[in-house]
């Protein structure tokens, strides 16, 4: 009995190891160069991690453009210093989603986390959907958020920076905290209260 116990313990530390592994952004291709759009790398990353068991995907320093990402269970994606991930300025880059970020149906054990910063490029993805709007081309479009994890379990979003959302910041996250929001230079709640940083 003691053997067949000890053989689950091993297993689910295993598992549990696992699952915390960590991957560089870069490794499946995603360039910090502040020009690439790299989407398609970081879906691609957060696709083999979940269907790996999960783990955290790492943005280290540099600008990631990014249109939607949807994440997956048991995915968390983490900005170090000096990261940003900079949402995409082209309305079509969010495929009619709600957001930026959003989390897969059904999705569970999500997080985004930083300190690094999500810029929601909120002038120029503004100006992309007016555009499309005059040109016929849409014939309105909601303006999406930074973050909408609305319908997953047990969603995170921790010590993240946001900076100018053209939409709203936070949607369905159930645990939010020590986050901060910049909006035109200004540090401000998702209220819109102008405050001020502690030092």
């Amino acid at each position: 009995m003691k053997k067949i116990l000890l053989t689950i313990a091993l297993g689910l530390a295993c598992i549990s190891a696992f699952a915390q592994q960590e991957y560089k952004a870069t490794v499946f291709g995603a360039k910090s160069d502040g020009i690439t759009d790299n989407t398609g790398s970081i879906q691609k990353a957060v696709d083999f991690i979940s269907e790996k068991g999960g783990g955290t995907l790492v943005f280290y320093v540099g600008r990631y453009i990014t249109g939607h990402i949807e994440l997956k269970s048991n995915v968390t994606i983490r900005l170090a210093e000096a990261a940003v991930l900079v949402a995409s300025p082209n309305i079509y880059a969010y495929k009619g989603k709600s957001a930026l970020i959003t989390a897969a149906e059904g999705a569970e054990n999500v997080a985004v986390v930083g300190p690094g910063v999500i810029e929601g490029s909120a002038d120029a993805l503004k100006a992309s959907i007016d555009a499309q709007v005059a040109k016929g081309y849409l014939a309105s479009a909601e303006i999406p958020a930074l973050i909408d994890l609305t319908g997953a379990v047990n969603a995170k979003v921790e010590k993240v920076k946001f900076w100018d959302p053209a939409g709203a910041w936070i949607k369905g996250a159930e645990n939010v905290e020590n986050t901060v929001f910049f909006k035109e230079g200004k540090c401000i709640t998702p209220e819109g209260k102008t405050i001020k940083l502690q030092k």
